[in-house]
């Protein structure tokens, strides 16, 4: 029988949204791209306030108590730091057993879609959650599966008549463990899990398959006001599945196709409108986890992404999840941390933080304790981070309300150099200039000359991380202060009235606390693009609480390469890091546990 929800309560919810969005409010890609999104994973972000702190096993992989509630209880720190959609955990009821894998927190062991998972709250939870959700103008994405159901014991020994509805072995493809991802019958229709709980693939090929999971995503939708959805392991899960499933929920959808190569990640893409940017994420990582990361992978990665993706603008941009290590377990430099989450924002796609991402939790993936508990943390909204993420989304929502189709526009390398990488996202006149490098915060002072931006000759622009005032000089160059490995973020001066950042409208408030300055009387000479240039007492400013450094020269930092124009590297430079080291020290991961 289906139990999703009473008649009474379900009707008082349908007025109430129905007085926030009008009618009814179908989000699709156009309204996800101007937003960003905080991903809560349930049964680890806030138990309820009235309740006693849990107990929490987590290397055991057991429940720790996070509620729906408790995500109700903290919404101001998510809207906090300015995000605008939330992403949720599955609401589906799940397997009930404590096995030798853990139990199903992470609500990925689903065995009836149409009753809900008891251990994150009750019915009446759920929909005063989302409906409050909505009340802050924030959308809802809800995670789910359409790979598999979850049972523990044998493969062998599965009762099909408990999973529900899919409750007949014919359903299901023959057991067969997933092992060889580079085979696409293996990885598509072979089991994931373990043999203690196994995760039994369904027969999506099948078209009775197909209408009761279009059935089902229809009802889900409509009744919990759904406005988007994450497809969790979409890559285990032929692609001509996912038009009609999308077709039917009539909201965007992104999926999991957790592989690294855009060319085969993004065959997903296609069918569902959306992936997250797994193939972004481990040059990524690779490019900013220290010094000797390649720049030049990373933005190679971002043309190949634009060549072989329908439209990159609409992928998920993340640089941490709860199947991945956290970056902070790579390094504790909050300076590489900072760059990472900038390029995140500012790059294509719509940007994604994985809670605990703003307070620089650290966990890796076995055991799994890149999924600890949040509420360890204090919910502090003073962190370095936590401050980062919130000046981001003022500013990004801030040119997405000025730049005409600023998210339409694709994010291209203006520069880079073994340490540092220029993008520009944005139109003639409105664009926005980000300067990311990986040299970390005990990395001295220089002055960077910028080419390539598209600004004229005099444009002023601010710095919107240190309030610092920027012009391009006569020879079209942007002379950037860099300092202690911060992120710079460049924008011009009169397109950011009333955008409540630096003195814009008026003086910054005293509530947002402007950095220190430090001046260094020293000249530079540096040879950028053939064109000498010369600095003087230049004045650099540090993130709050975040960077401190003294310095020498742009030269001594790049090991002398300055202002190599985009491309240089892997174009007759030498990379110093070699390819095979790279890949050793990040590479895609085949398979685990769910």
């Amino acid at each position: 029988m289906r139990s999703f929800c009473a008649i009474g309560n379900i009707a008082l919810f349908l007025i109430a949204t129905a007085l926030y969005f009008g009618t009814s409010h179908a989000a699709d890609v156009d309204e996800w791209r101007t937003r960003s999104i905080y991903q809560v994973v349930t049964d680890r972000f806030a138990h309820a306030s009235n309740s006693p702190l849990p107990d929490c096993h987590v290397t055991l992989g057991f429940y720790c108590g996070g509620t729906w509630r408790g995500i109700q209880d903290k919404l101001d720190y998510i809207q906090g730091m300015g995000f605008d959609a939330i992403w949720i955990s599955p609401i589906v009821a799940q397997l009930p057993q404590q096995t030798g894998d853990g139990e199903s927190y992470t609500a990925y062991w689903q065995q009836n879609l149409y009753q809900l998972n008891s251990d994150f709250g009750t019915e009446n939870d759920l929909l005063e959650l989302i409906s409050d959700i909505h009340a802050r103008g924030m959308l809802v994405m809800l995670d789910i599966v359409v790979n598999h159901m979850a049972y523990s014991g044998a493969p062998d020994t599965i009762d099909y008549s408990i999973l529900q509805p899919f409750n007949d072995e014919k359903y299901y493809h023959s057991y067969c463990p997933v092992d060889d991802v580079t085979n696409s019958t293996n990885t598509e229709q072979c089991w994931l899990g373990s043999l203690t709980v196994p995760l039994a693939d369904l027969r999506t090929e099948d078209e009775v398959v197909q209408e009761m999971f279009a059935s089902w995503i229809k009802d889900t939708v409509q009744r919990f006001s759904i406005d988007g959805l994450r497809i969790d392991t979409a890559i285990n899960v032929q692609p001509d599945f996912f038009p009609g499933f999308v077709d039917a929920a009539g909201v965007f959808a992104t999926g999991e196709a957790l592989n690294g190569d855009n060319s085969i990640a993004c065959v997903w893409e296609e069918a569902i409108g959306s992936i997250l940017n797994y193939p972004i994420y481990f040059p990524l990582i690779r490019a900013f986890t220290d010094p000797g990361g390649s720049i030049n992978d990373l933005v190679e990665t971002i043309e190949s992404t634009k060549q072989n993706c329908h439209d990159a603008t609409a992928m998920g941009s993340f640089s941490e999840n709860h199947d991945v290590d956290r970056f902070a377990s790579y390094t504790s430099s909050l300076a590489l941390a900072a760059n990472v989450i900038t390029f995140n924002f500012l790059s294509d796609g719509i940007p994604i933080t994985y809670q605990g991402q703003e307070q620089h939790m650290s966990g890796v993936t076995s055991p799994y304790t890149n999924r600890a508990p949040l509420w360890g943390t204090g919910f502090d909204t003073s962190a370095t981070l936590y401050q980062h993420i919130a000046t981001l989304n003022k500013f990004r929502q801030h040119v997405i309300r000025t730049s005409h189709n600023y998210t339409l526009y694709n994010n291209f390398a203006i520069y880079q150099d073994y340490h540092t990488l220029g993008m520009r996202k944005g139109y003639d006149g409105s664009q926005v200039l980000t300067i990311l490098t990986n040299n970390g915060e005990d990395s001295k002072p220089y002055t960077l000359g910028l080419p390539n931006h598209g600004f004229p000759a005099g444009t002023k622009l601010t710095e919107i991380l240190t309030c610092t005032d920027l012009e391009v000089n006569a020879t079209g160059f942007i002379n950037i202060p860099m300092s202690a490995g911060a992120p710079k973020i460049l924008y011009p001066s009169t397109l950011l009235f009333d955008s409540k950042l630096c003195r814009f409208p008026n003086e910054a408030p005293a509530s947002i606390a402007q950095p220190p300055q430090t001046t260094i009387v020293k000249t530079y000479a540096t040879t950028i693009s053939a064109i000498k240039e010369n600095w003087a007492a230049t004045t650099v400013s540090a993130l709050p609480g975040m960077f401190t450094a003294q310095g020498e020269s742009v030269s001594e930092l790049t090991g002398g390469i300055t202002g190599l124009p985009t491309g240089s590297i892997g174009a007759g430079v030498p990379d110093p890091m070699g390819t095979a080291e790279r890949e050793g020290a990040l590479s895609t991961p085949q398979s685990w546990k769910r």
